[in-house]
């Protein structure tokens, strides 16, 4: 930066001056103007950050050059305000960055060092630390602006899923979770003694987990079943369905249906599908039930995950997943079938490549977040190599039919549970958290990026 002022304003005196001479006098002539502006501005190429692996597969970062076409800049005249709509990568230096100025005037930037405003020289690379404050004056010295321009960057990586962790009360200590539920903005959590015997833990503050637990007065109650529809909860228990306004006092809600599982819920087509061995049904209300279709083969029955969200495609339809075991004893493959609310009928998704399968992970329990699949469980082996128990997830992002083991440095597992073999129980929340509980904490986990 060239700090002599007053050596551009002797040399810009003679540009934007014109002299003339007559045959009658030397009279000189200025040619200024009384405009003060700033047009446009841009960044010259910029090395921008991303995050990369190593030939041993650890986490790095690696600088990239981008254009700095790629980040547009707005000129806001009123304000006399410049910024990027588009935020550059979180951890790009912004100490040294060359720009273009498109100007009317003489430009002159604020140097902290100098203490004073400098004239603008293309060549220099900027500081953007802290907004710049520019100068620009007229040629013929009249008029005058301020401009602040700001380059603006991430705060925080937008990909960066962040944990919070948050201690279990007395309440339900040596309660094992089976089930966590959201409804109204609550957190049900249905969990089990020692003995096998029911009870559901209620917090009503997301923020403080001061867990209210009540035992569940219904014999063979599987708590592995409830679900939340239709303003209740619903939970089989000896092939009867039973439902419960609050979690606490439940009742029968349909018998003499001999049903093995409930199946899937999907708010938007009002429905909730169950089995039995040869059929499977569907109700809008929880009393009365449809049949819509033979039982098929293969068909998930147990240890299920379901979720029901829009297709990216149109909003009007939706896709409801359920992933789970056709054996009772969640030995087999884990089967993956989906529905479409313009659809009757279940279909299966053929995966005949192994090493895409859904991984057939104890405790198995699938979460849709962010439009991707996330699969969380015990310990597996991918590729002759173990994988520890919550040592990473196993995500698919085309609704089921390829799943890998993620090694995206964002999307991380809490460390602390990292090869702990702890039942636990999974939810996401309507504010776009993912919830993980076991015996020994809670943890709340949300992608920056859906905070913004």
């Amino acid at each position: 930066m060239k700090k002599s002022i007053a050596t551009y304003l002797a040399f810009f005196s003679l540009l934007f001056m014109g002299v003339s001479c007559t045959s009658d006098d030397n009279e000189i002539v200025s040619v200024g103007t009384p405009y003060a502006l700033i047009s446009s501005f841009s960044i010259d190429n910029i090395r921008l950050p991303f995050h990369s692996f190593t030939v041993e597969g650890k986490d790095t970062i690696i600088e990239k050059v981008v254009s700095g076409d790629a980040f547009k800049f707005v000129v806001d005249q009123r304000a006399r305000e410049i910024y990027n709509i588009d935020s550059l990568t979180y951890g790009t230096k912004i100490n040294k960055v060359a720009t273009t100025l498109s100007y009317s005037g003489v430009p002159y930037c604020y140097n902290a060092e100098a203490g004073d405003y400098v004239y603008y020289y293309s060549v220099d690379s900027l500081d953007f630390t802290t907004p710049l404050r520019v100068r620009i004056t007229s040629t013929d010295e009249t008029y005058e602006n301020f401009y602040t321009i700001r380059i603006n960057v991430h705060q925080v990586d937008p990909e960066l899923l962040v944990w919070n962790t948050f201690a279990m009360n007395e309440a339900v200590a040596g309660l094992a979770p089976v089930r966590l539920v959201e409804k109204g903005g609550a957190l049900y959590l249905f969990c089990e003694n020692e003995n096998g015997a029911p009870f559901v833990a209620v917090a009503r503050a997301q923020n403080a987990l001061d867990w209210v637990v009540t035992p569940i007065a219904v014999s063979g109650a599987d708590l592995s079943s409830v679900m939340a529809f239709d303003n209740a909860f619903y939970m089989l228990a000896g092939g009867v369905l039973y439902s419960s306004p609050d979690a606490t006092a439940w009742s029968v809600a349909a018998d003499g249906l001999n049903l093995l599982s409930l199946l899937a819920v999907s708010e938007e087509e009002g429905k909730m599908w169950v089995a039995t061995a040869d059929e499977i049904l569907y109700t809008t209300d929880g009393v009365s039930f449809v049949v819509s279709e033979p039982m098929p083969q293969n068909f998930p029955l147990y240890g299920c995950s379901s979720a029901s969200y829009p297709l990216a495609t149109n909003d009007k339809i939706f896709r409801t997943m359920l992933i789970g075991y056709a054996d009772d004893a969640k030995s087999g493959d884990v089967q993956v079938w989906s529905k479409l609310s313009t659809e009757e009928q279940w279909s299966a998704y053929e995966q005949p490549n192994d090493k895409y399968k859904c991984p057939s992970l104890p405790g198995l329990q699938v979460l849709h977040y962010d439009n991707t699949l996330f699969a969380i469980g015990g310990a597996t082996v991918v590729d002759e190599k173990p994988v520890q128990p919550f040592g990473a997830f196993f995500v698919s992002k085309d609704n089921g039919i390829a799943w890998r083991l993620c090694k995206d440095y964002n999307l991380k597992l809490p460390m602390e549970l990292n090869g702990k073999d702890l039942p636990f129980a999974t939810t996401v929340t309507a504010d776009d958290y993912m919830w993980i509980i076991t015996p020994e904490a809670a943890w709340r986990g949300k992608i920056n990026r859906l905070s913004f």
